[in-house]
C-alpha cells in the first residue's frame, strides 16, 4: 500500500495508528483536515495529531472506521459497535462536533 493511501493518527500519548485513508474519511472532521484547500499541515504530511484523545479511545475510533466501511450499508445502529466506550464523546468526534 502506498503512503499516500494511508493516514497516521497520533494519540495524546504519541501512539501512532496507520490506517487506510478511505477508513479515515469516515470522520467528517478528518476528511475536512485532509481535503480542505486551506493547506492544512495534516493534508500535506498525512498525519493528524489528537492531543486530547487517549490511545485507547483512538484505537476504538480506528476500529469503528473500518467497521463503518464494512457494515454501514446494512443500517446497523452506531452504538451497537461502541460497547464500553463513551458514546457521547465518540458520537461527537465521528460526526465532527468536537
Amino acid at each position: 500500500m502506498k503512503k499516500e493511501d494511508t493516514v497516521k493518527l497520533i494519540s495524546a500519548e504519541g501512539m501512532e495508528f496507520v490506517i487506510d485513508k478511505e477508513a479515515a474519511m469516515v470522520s467528517q472532521t478528518i476528511r475536512n483536515m485532509l481535503t480542505s484547500p486551506g493547506g492544512f499541515a495534516e493534508a500535506e504530511h498525512g498525519e493528524v495529531t489528537f492531543p486530547e484523545i487517549s490511545a485507547v479511545i483512538l484505537e476504538k475510533i480506528c476500529q469503528y472506521f473500518y467497521w463503518s466501511l464494512q457494515y454501514s450499508r446494512f443500517g446497523f445502529f452506531i452504538f451497537y459497535f461502541l460497547g464500553s466506550v463513551s458514546c457521547f464523546f465518540f458520537y461527537e468526534f465521528i460526526f465532527g462536533l468536537v
